[in-house]
């Protein structure tokens, strides 16, 4: 499977951001607090997400206040495969 684009709305340091036309090899490099690790762990919240509950994964992550962007624009998390 390929992934040709990300969405993401109010996760962690990410927004409102979209990622198009994702090639089959990307490397990533940004300044410390950029976004590249919280890009990973999207995944790793959508696999906590599918292995036990939402509330699980928010847990590991330190509750849905610490996953939920500072300064977000309401109380959602959109995420967009």
């Amino acid at each position: 499977m390929k992934i040709e684009s990300i969405r993401l709305k109010n996760f962690k340091v990410f927004r409102d951001v979209e990622l198009k036309d994702i090639p089959s090899f990307l490397v990533l490099v940004g300044a410390n607090g950029s976004g590249k690790s919280t890009l990973f762990d999207v995944f790793g919240f959508l696999h906590d997400c599918l292995r036990g509950t939402v509330r699980q994964a928010l847990d590991k992550r330190g509750r849905f206040k610490e996953v939920l962007s500072r300064d977000a624009d309401g109380d959602s998390i959109l995420i967009e495969i």
